[in-house]
């Protein structure tokens, strides 16, 4: 049987923002960062990990097999994707995406499993240095928005949810607020 993998798509700004030669400051002990090749389309994803919070960003290009709309689907997009949490009444979930005006929203994968998105729109030629900023704040939303909920989940005495070991991040530098300080000047 022949399989050739997908050939991996290109990025607009993607590469870019991670790039230490393109105006990425931060070091791989402060802000972990791999690279991956999602397997069914070949699109690149960045896994980041801020305060010990794993993120998934990614370019979309184009619209999935069977949507239509008359704007363009590019998009800088990134994601928490959490497992292991029983979900009992999505209504919060969607009250927490209206309270939040839809920044970060709420999603439920094809297992069940709760996630975090948020986005914005981008084009090739869009500037590498605001969308890395952007990202930056996306990013920070998601790790404090995962920190909050995680947090909750673990107290639900109602409900047994996943425990996190929360010991491994005492000590650790807040990444979000040194993102967000960054932008701000501080």
């Amino acid at each position: 049987m022949d399989w050739d993998p997908p050939r991996p798509t290109e990025t607009w700004v993607l590469d870019k923002i991670f790039d230490r030669t393109d105006g990425w400051n931060y070091s791989a002990g402060d802000v972990p960062i791999r690279r991956v090749i999602h397997l069914a389309d070949g699109t690149p994803n960045y896994e980041v990990t801020v305060d010990g919070i794993a993120i998934y960003t990614r370019e979309l290009h184009r619209w999935k097999e069977g949507i239509e709309r008359n704007v363009s689907a590019g998009r800088l997009v990134a994601v928490v994707q959490f497992t292991g949490i029983t979900i009992h009444d999505p209504q919060k979930l969607l009250v927490a995406t209206y309270e939040t005006s839809g920044s970060p929203a709420f999603g439920i994968s094809p297992q069940g499993q709760p996630s975090l998105h948020t986005g914005f729109p981008i084009a090739p030629g869009f500037p590498v240095d605001l969308a890395r900023r952007q990202l930056m704040v996306c990013m920070g939303l998601l790790a404090a928005e995962s920190r909050e909920l995680l947090t909750a989940w673990n107290q639900n005495p109602v409900t047994p949810q996943r425990t996190v070991d929360w010991t491994r991040y005492e000590g650790a530098a807040s990444t979000a607020a040194t993102f967000l300080r960054s932008l701000l000047g501080f």
